[in-house]
């Protein structure tokens, strides 16, 4: 399997390019897209609204994340609609009172690391890829992320070639409404800001449309946790932040998954006496961080961003066993190294 797909040009050829690098990905994008399509209410009048009105903001805000979707979609063979409901379905599940409880993923920032645990389906486990991506309008700036072909950008982790580094954790809310879809932000982030004071202005200055959290590190140490709603954004400034599946601020009418609270109790401990991020990610007590089926969101990959070194490790499997390749950005962009992470 080629674990980089190097992307490059403005936001429709870097999505076209993903079926371009990985043709024979196409089926099984298309199924697994399809697949939770079919099990969603994606038709019900609420539904129906919310998406409308998300058209609407993020053709006003984001218009270059509707050119991405539309070069995946024409790659894979799907709709760009098809697509972009896809992108929105924990929103979705999350408006008909039925958050989706198999999203997990842990995450922290800490001396100038992010890292993170995906948690997720296991029909994503043999479409992640880890992606780099230039673009003209970028000024120079080059992004490597952690994603899954199907979806944009950094649709679960990632880091510029400034140093900021960022990855998002699912947390269902009943606060949703017209806004940026957080993988719409965290590709904007990551576009267009060095530092994590840049990130959180950009954060301050926008409508969300609500729901996990974000925690980000620069390569000056600076870390925050951001947890999002609709009208209502919570910030964190700390030199270690951790979050799970579950707000630690006001708390929200919508459960989350079961097991967050212990998950975040063992991750804080841990980053408590613990040096080795990839050691913390490999645990599996006193609650697991690292999941295994028949999990229904077992622990897909692990992804460690150095952002003083410009360097990251990541695990494309479970942290506890999976090897650990790392990518590095160099004179000729991002390229997977064999140096020590």
């Amino acid at each position: 399997m080629t674990a980089l797909v190097v992307l490059e040009g403005d936001a429709r050829a870097r999505g076209l390019g993903q079926a371009r690098a990985c043709p024979d990905a196409a089926s099984a994008v298309r199924d697994a897209i399809r697949s939770r399509m079919a099990a969603a209410a994606t038709d019900t009048p609420a539904a129906c609204a919310f998406l409308a009105a998300q058209r609407e903001i993020t053709a006003r805000l984001a218009p270059e994340a509707l050119e991405e979707i539309a070069g995946i979609a024409e790659g894979f063979g799907l709709d760009a609609d098809e697509v972009f409901v896809f992108l929105h379905l924990g929103c979705l599940a999350d408006l008909a009172a039925r958050p989706d409880d198999r999203d997990g993923c842990t995450a922290f920032a800490r001396a100038g690391v992010v890292a993170k645990n995906r948690d997720f389906r296991p029909e994503h486990a043999a479409l992640q890829r880890v992606f780099a991506h230039r673009d003209p309008v970028w000024g120079g700036r080059s992004v490597l992320c952690l994603g899954s072909l199907g979806a944009p950008g950094a649709w679960s982790s990632g880091m510029n070639s400034d140093g900021l580094a960022l990855a998002d954790t699912q947390i269902p809310t009943a606060a949703h409404g017209p806004g940026m879809l957080r993988y719409v932000l965290m590709n904007r982030l990551l576009a267009g800001c060095a530092t994590v004071a840049e990130a959180l202005d950009l954060i301050r200055a926008l409508p969300h449309a609500g729901g996990g959290s974000l925690v980000l590190a620069d390569a000056s140490g600076d870390a925050a946790a951001v947890e999002l709603r609709h009208g209502r954004v919570e910030i964190e400034r700390a030199a270690c932040v951790s979050r799970t599946n579950h707000y630690t601020g006001a708390p929200d009418p919508l459960a989350p998954v079961g097991h967050s609270r212990a998950r975040l109790a063992t991750l804080r401990a841990a980053l408590a006496s613990m040096a080795d991020p990839r050691a913390i990610l490999a645990l599996h007590a006193p609650e697991a961080l690292c999941r295994h089926e028949p999990d229904p969101s077992p622990t897909l990959a692990g992804a460690v961003y150095a952002t003083r070194a410009l360097r990251a490790a990541i695990a494309l499997g479970p942290p506890c066993s999976a090897p650990w390749r790392v990518f590095a950005l160099g004179a000729e962009g991002w390229r997977e190294t064999h140096a020590e992470a």
